[in-house]
């Protein structure tokens, strides 16, 4: 395994274990994000800061407020790890009111939005991000209205940010919607977001979609299944990293195999699907940076980073929402 992977990994287990024994009332999966929010910073994750952000968050947004909520801990986390923590949750509520406006219902998934700009450094630039997501948003919606919803705010955001126009972006999403579809079956809803996250880097169509596949594959040829529910845009984020398949597979398999039997990540607090994701965004975010500084496939490694951190947030609200739904109705 790659040291800086190694040490990210072990990061994540130790941030996780620090932040549940303040915030043991949340979720467990949310503070596995808190805590690899820390740890692809190659931060020690600091409780004490995070509660301390937690009340300005508290102090600033009411008990009804979407910033809080699911989000509440990943949005502290994020503060904590920014070296001007009032100014980010800031520009953060102002870029989320931002996306509220004129919509009837609130959403966790348009906080995350908001966050992926002020971590990409484009707090400056939302008025424009903010009206093109809009745009992508509602080609996606004429498209395809049984599957765009409000949880592909978070990645059509990501494709905002990049140098694509609304309608070339529009067109390869189409594009790569039509050629993944053929190889996951019934699941069109995650393969629509998997389409969003390939459409975010640059590359042919057919490349980027024929490698995703062949990623998926090499899973199942070393006896891994890698989820086709919310963990599957999560697959995206490797396509970009490296041509040889089995050196990045083997790496996000090796993170895997070390979660096993460490607190926190047992058979009883996430599924495996789960696991091999979070194995996913640790790789994706130390070869991304790599690749970022020898020219990325997206406009900057700032972005790069938010892509990976994204795409496996999205997918841990999702479950998490609906672990809480399964709970509630039983």
């Amino acid at each position: 395994m790659n040291d800086k992977v190694q040490r990210r990994s072990e990061l994540l287990v130790e941030n996780r274990n620090l932040l549940h024994k303040d915030f043991f009332l949340e979720n467990g999966l949310i503070t596995v994000i808190a805590g690899a929010a820390f740890a692809q910073n190659d931060r020690t994750a600091d409780p004490d800061r995070v509660k301390d952000c937690r009340k300005l968050l508290r102090d600033r947004q009411g008990v009804f407020s979407q910033v809080r909520g699911n989000n509440e801990l990943i949005i502290s986390a994020k503060m904590a790890l920014s070296p001007n923590l009032e100014l980010y949750i800031e520009n953060l509520i102002n870029i989320y009111e931002k996306f509220e406006k004129g919509k009837f219902f609130s959403s966790s998934f348009r906080v995350l939005a908001a966050s992926s700009i002020c971590d990409a450094g484009k707090a400056g630039q939302a008025d424009a991000i903010v009206e093109k997501t809009n745009e992508i948003l509602k080609g996606m919606n004429s498209k395809h209205p049984f599957l765009t919803s409000d949880d592909d705010t978070g990645f059509a955001v990501l494709l905002a940010m990049t140098d694509k126009s609304t309608e070339s972006i529009l067109e390869e999403l189409e594009q790569s919607y039509q050629i993944l579809k053929r190889s996951f079956s019934f699941h069109d809803n995650a393969v629509y977001s998997l389409a969003q996250v390939l459409t975010t880097y640059d590359g042919e169509v057919d490349a980027k979609c024929k490698k995703a596949v062949e990623i998926f594959e090499a899973f199942k040829e070393n006896g891994y299944k890698y989820g086709k529910e919310y963990e599957l845009p999560s697959l995206g984020i490797l396509v970009g990293l490296s041509d040889n398949i089995g050196d990045i597979v083997g790496e996000v398999i090796e993170v895997y195999e070390s979660f096993k039997g460490q607190k926190g990540f047992g058979m009883l607090d996430m599924s495996n699907h789960t696991k091999l994701m979070l194995g996913a965004m640790i790789v994706a975010s130390v070869y991304g940076e790599d690749k970022a500084s020898a020219s990325a496939l997206v406009a900057n490694g700032a972005l790069s980073m938010v892509i990976a951190q994204q795409a496996a947030m999205i997918a841990i609200i999702a479950a998490s929402s609906a672990s809480a739904a399964s709970s509630s109705s039983h």
